[in-house]
């Protein structure tokens, strides 16, 4: 059994006699092994693992998120239960206008990159492994 991953899965050909197929679904197959309807032996497709987009955070903005969620928690504003709107609530209720977290969620003049930033947010306080913390904000 030959395995194919890479360029050779786009020549969508048997590895094995080179019979020409119009698509992998023209093979059997069961949990990933493929049979080729011309000479019936098998071959293992594999998949080839893309890079996935990084959303990331400036770590400035992720180290104050930190220090209003522990304020928060601190004063008895949010628990560990809380979903993510009430985390926001209360960051955003008690947000300096002047503070860097307050100028990369709401930044002047450009509303859909304020609510982009904010998405991030949600999801760095759902799981912070979901997003990178990056040094600056121009890595973001």
């Amino acid at each position: 059994m030959r395995r194919l991953k890479g360029a050779a899965m786009s020549d969508k050909k048997c590895p094995i006699c080179g019979y020409e197929l119009d698509s992998w679904n023209d093979c059997v197959s069961i949990n990933n092994i493929l049979e080729c309807p011309e000479c019936e032996e098998h071959f293992e497709l594999k998949a080839v693992t893309l890079n996935k987009p990084q959303l990331t955070i400036p770590k400035s903005i992720a180290d104050e998120l930190e220090e209003e969620i522990e304020e928060a928690y601190s004063n008895d504003y949010i628990r560990s239960y809380s979903d993510v709107g009430a985390y926001m609530k209360v960051i955003t209720d008690g947000l300096d206008e002047d503070s860097e977290l307050y100028k990369f969620m709401f930044p002047e003049n450009d509303a859909l990159l304020g609510c982009s930033h904010r998405n991030i947010i949600y999801l760095y306080l759902v799981d912070n492994d979901l997003v990178k913390v990056v040094e600056g904000l121009n890595e973001i």
